[in-house]
């Protein structure tokens, strides 16, 4: 390219082949465009609009978090009608929300629902015993909730309670000590003191579990009911007293529930002992007439008078499943094994008792007959038992040889319970009997105990 020529006139430079350049009409840029604020201007506007429809699908997607329901409702050990559950929380939230005092509980570790209080001082709260509102022990119907009377406990209504007073009697006993009943304490086999496990705890073949656990119970007998053989399974802290042996057929976790444990220990393995002296209402022979679903074993004055149950603790055997051989004597073979089992052989048995109990172990069985005299006291310890869960029942009946009873149906005769006190022994299945029998006594006056 040559060297451009200067316009004769000096302002701009001629080419040759005779172009001239031309001046620029464009006008200069700003300052703000020198530094890119064009594309930086799009830029922001582009984000800007990005976020707004991101906020926009966020709200929209994500819903406000729901409050959780309030429910005023305790828990319940099956008490009440499980259909009207609805109806009777409905009625309790609107009748809490009434002019009614505060009720609080403090430091309380059962499961069971609050005392109830006086109805002059909450008359607003009329239905909160009954019903599915209570902690009662599987009764069914309007009972179960907490009771009135002079003891603690469940139940003013129809179903199985805790009471000493209006309510029926928790099978298992009262709260409060009383004068008059026997002292029951709870052990859990599955675990020991540390609440570690031990070797029925352990456990999972059924044979094994009935096995492992019959024989603790074996041991704890013959060797004259001491209590350092139980010692080293885990006791539940709470006692209970105990006026009669009459418990209807039900969830064999009621039992750790009513001794304040259902935490700690599960419906199966357990071992309750009662224990107390007690004073005959007369002199004569008496025998004691029951079966316990799975043991039920009885001894009076230091001796073994009361054996029978799906498993024999004095015998180490089991007892279901062999009803024939108990009642024939013929076996040498069952005789050697059942050779040590405290009820007489051949063994008397009644169809008495739940439908479960009679299908299974024929009905109540009869035992040897012992002598006590009216004004002296005689030690006596009952155990009952669950061994592998499920089910659980108990009935203890107590007949005076030489006593004229009624007779039901079948010709059997009916028996009075085996009672400390007058109240009527908890509701559900089991053997009639007599509501007017005799009362034993009870007493700690070992002064003049019979052993």
């Amino acid at each position: 390219m040559q060297n451009p020529q200067e316009d004769p006139a000096g302002e701009l430079p001629v080419y040759h082949h005779g172009y001239q350049a031309q001046p620029d009409d464009r006008p200069k840029p700003s300052f703000w465009r020198k530094l890119g604020g064009g594309s930086l201007s799009i830029s922001l506007i582009i984000h800007g609009v990005i976020l707004a429809v991101g906020l926009i699908l966020i709200i929209q997607v994500i819903p406000p978090p729901k409050k959780p329901p309030v429910d005023f409702m305790p828990s319940s050990g099956g008490g009440g009608d499980p259909s009207a559950n609805n109806k009777v929380k409905t009625k309790q939230r609107k009748a809490m929300s009434s002019t009614a005092p505060r009720v609080a509980a403090k430091d309380v570790s059962n499961g069971f629902s609050l005392p109830e209080p006086d109805s002059s001082d909450i008359s607003s709260l009329p239905n909160l015993s009954s019903g599915s509102i209570s902690g009662g022990m599987g009764g069914s119907g309007t009972g179960g909730g907490k009771g009135t009377g002079t003891g603690q406990g469940f139940g003013t209504g129809a179903g199985i309670g805790l009471g000493n007073g209006t309510g029926k009697m928790n099978p298992f006993g009262m709260l409060e000590p009383a004068n008059n009943a026997l002292v029951g304490t709870f052990y859990d086999l599955k675990q020991d003191r540390n609440k570690r496990p031990t070797n029925v705890g352990e456990a999972t073949a059924f044979n094994d579990i009935v096995d492992k656990s019959r024989e603790i119970l074996h041991d704890f007998v013959k060797r004259g009911w001491n209590e350092r053989e139980l010692a080293k399974f885990y006791q539940a802290p709470q006692k209970l007293y105990q006026t009669k042996v009459f418990m209807p057929s039900m969830e064999a976790n009621e039992a750790p529930k009513a001794f304040n444990c259902e935490k700690e220990v599960q419906g199966s393995r357990w071992v309750v002992v009662y224990r107390g002296a007690v004073r005959p209402p007369k002199t004569g022979k008496y025998r004691f007439v029951g079966a316990g679903d799975d043991v039920l074993a009885i001894r009076f004055a230091g001796k073994m008078v009361f054996d029978y149950g799906y498993e024999s603790a004095t015998a180490n055997i089991k007892l279901h499943g062999n009803l024939g051989k108990l009642k024939d004597d013929s076996d040498r073979d069952w005789k050697r094994l059942r050779r040590d089992l405290t009820m007489p052989s051949p063994l008397e048995i009644r169809p008495q008792g739940s439908p479960r109990v009679i299908k299974d172990l024929g009905g109540l069985a009869v035992g040897p007959e012992f002598e006590a005299n009216a004004g002296t006291d005689y030690p006596i310890e009952i155990l009952i038992s669950e061994i592998p869960g499920g089910l659980f029942a108990a009935y203890l009946m107590i007949e005076e040889i030489g006593a004229t009873y009624q007779k039901d149906k079948n010709g059997t005769p009916i028996l009075p319970v085996f009672r400390l006190d007058s109240k009527p022994p908890a509701e559900g299945e089991g053997p009639p009997f007599d509501p007017n029998g005799p009362v034993w006594q009870l007493t700690a006056n070992r002064s003049k105990m019979s052993i």
